[in-house]
């Protein structure tokens, strides 16, 4: 069965390939293929911009856990989520395993 990409994974690509980001750890953090990422960027012309990124960069690299945007550089120091939007929207969706931990 086919699945179709939807418009918040579309940006989360647009924004992570901007970022520079590799195709290997977009689909790692999205949970897609290296090469479905490949193929998304070169039709619809998502470039990266700037230097590639160091493996440290990579693995260290603040996202939201909500929507993966990277985060902005001001949000940066211990910030999880990029607006109360996705703070919300993840602590909504998350409760039962959040109820179930404690």
């Amino acid at each position: 069965m086919r699945r179709t990409m939807t418009e918040q994974q579309l940006e989360q690509i647009a924004a992570l390939r901007r970022e520079n980001y590799p195709y290997s750890f977009i689909g790692r953090e999205l949970g897609l293929s290296p090469n479905t990422v490949k193929s998304i960027c070169q039709r619809k012309g998502f470039a990266a911009s700037g230097a590639r990124k160091t493996k440290a960069e990579k693995q260290n690299a603040p996202l939201c856990r909500y929507c993966h945007k990277p985060l902005p550089e001001t949000k940066r120091r211990g910030a999880l989520f990029c607006s109360d939007y996705c703070r919300t929207k993840w602590y909504r969706e998350n409760r039962k395993v959040m109820a179930i931990r404690t």
